[in-house]
């Protein structure tokens, strides 16, 4: 459909078109990006109960894109659409009640609704499980599980899922220690675009653990986790006198 017929069929009333408006405003796509309008018919679609519409505006709104943060309504609105079945809410609900946003936090309920959204598809929701097993949140700790877990959201390229399963196997947590082994999965982990992983691989070429001790690729490491954003890396290029 063009932009005429979504519009038309919008106006009409049709849930699913003033929801797919949204995104179009909400993206620019084809139009002057536009956060007002795309609240506005997120919010037209959710009135009318339609779950996308309403994880939609539930996420605007949690994040103050169009319209004043409010944490609170935005947990109000994810709740209706995940009790509807949508993956996507059922995930950033029960984020919202790890974090304790916009609710008391409650570790059995974010537990509930990640593992909804992983029955549903989202691969997401089951790494977030393989973290409150390693980390013991909430639930008791269960290193094997979180192992089991990561490898199986790994195997899917999940980049988070492949580091923390490299540095498990690296620390020999739930699973037996293989220093090579945990090195080629954090290298692949580094190439899908882990700055964790980057960051650990320049450490292990300092050390020479798992890897040929290296300062070069020590250096090479380092700077490719600090072009993504990790904090210890810049930290680390400063105090080494490597960053001129």
């Amino acid at each position: 459909m063009g932009f005429k017929e979504v519009m038309d069929a919008a106006a009409g009333g049709d849930p699913h078109a003033q929801n797919a408006m949204g995104y179009i405003y909400f993206e620019g796509s084809g139009v002057q990006k536009d956060m007002e309008k795309a609240l506005q018919w997120f919010r037209l679609s959710a009135k009318q109960g339609d779950p996308e519409g309403q994880c939609n505006l539930g996420y605007m709104i949690a994040h103050g894109y169009g319209a004043n943060q409010d944490l609170e309504k935005a947990f109000g609105l994810y709740k209706s659409s995940a009790e509807q079945g949508y993956a996507r809410a059922q995930f950033n609900l029960a984020h919202m009640y790890s974090e304790g946003a916009g609710t008391d936090q409650d570790w059995v309920e974010a537990l509930k609704w990640y593992s909804k959204a992983a029955e549903n598809g989202s691969l997401a929701a089951h790494y977030r499980i393989g973290v409150m097993k390693e980390e013991g949140r909430g639930i008791p700790k269960d290193e094997a599980e979180a192992v089991k877990i990561y490898t199986e959201c790994a195997e899917e390229g999940h980049p988070k899922a492949r580091f923390r399963l490299g540095m498990m196997i690296f620390e020999g947590r739930g699973v037996k220690k293989d220093l090579n082994k945990a090195s080629k999965i954090l290298v692949k982990a580094a190439e899908e675009g882990s700055p964790e992983a980057m960051l650990q691989l320049g450490k292990m070429s300092l050390s020479g653990e798992g890897m040929v001790k290296s300062q070069k690729n020590a250096e090479k490491w380092f700077r490719k986790a600090a072009a993504r954003g990790n904090e210890e890396a810049k930290t680390i290029i400063c105090i080494s006198g490597n960053d001129q």
